[in-house]
């Protein structure tokens, strides 16, 4: 029998940010902090001598609903919204949690290094990620070699 556990729907969002900032620190990480922006959550965290940042987006809330940090709910929520919202972040906190163990599993395997497994949200000098540093780029050349046929 599937319990709500399992599948998620009862761990509390801070119940998953807490397990995965355990599971950072215990590989190594340090200086890890949870920050909400414009309606994503985002981690941040240090290892070895780079910084990493992963988003994570957030459900939009409707009128009447909480925002994305669960504060009050605006005038007119009604409580079925308000539950469907906080459902889905505590679903998208889990989800995050998972994908964390998955990569920190697969390094501990010894399948991919650490820095192969984080790539894309390794911080840049000037601010942005790996992957928003590269992506531009690797679209060109699609378009470039494939004419913009993705093979």
């Amino acid at each position: 029998m599937r319990t709500n556990y399992v599948r998620g729907a009862s761990v509390s969002c801070s119940a998953s940010q807490a397990e995965i900032r355990d599971m950072l620190i215990a590989s190594g990480a340090h200086g890890v902090r949870f920050v909400s922006v414009q309606g994503n959550a985002g981690i941040t965290f240090s290892s070895a001598d780079r910084r990493f940042r992963l988003v994570l987006p957030l459900p939009a809330p409707t009128p009447g609903t909480p925002d994305p940090d669960h504060g009050p709910p605006r005038p007119e929520s009604s409580a079925s919204e308000s539950k469907a919202v906080q459902d889905a972040a505590r679903h998208r906190w889990r989800q995050l949690s998972l994908l964390i163990r998955a990569k920190l599993d697969a390094v501990d395997a010894g399948i991919v290094t650490f820095d192969e497994e984080f790539l894309a949200y390794v911080v840049m000098p000037g601010g942005g990620t790996v992957f928003q540093a590269s992506a531009p780029g690797i679209a060109a050349a699609y378009v470039k070699t494939t004419g913009g046929v993705t093979p």
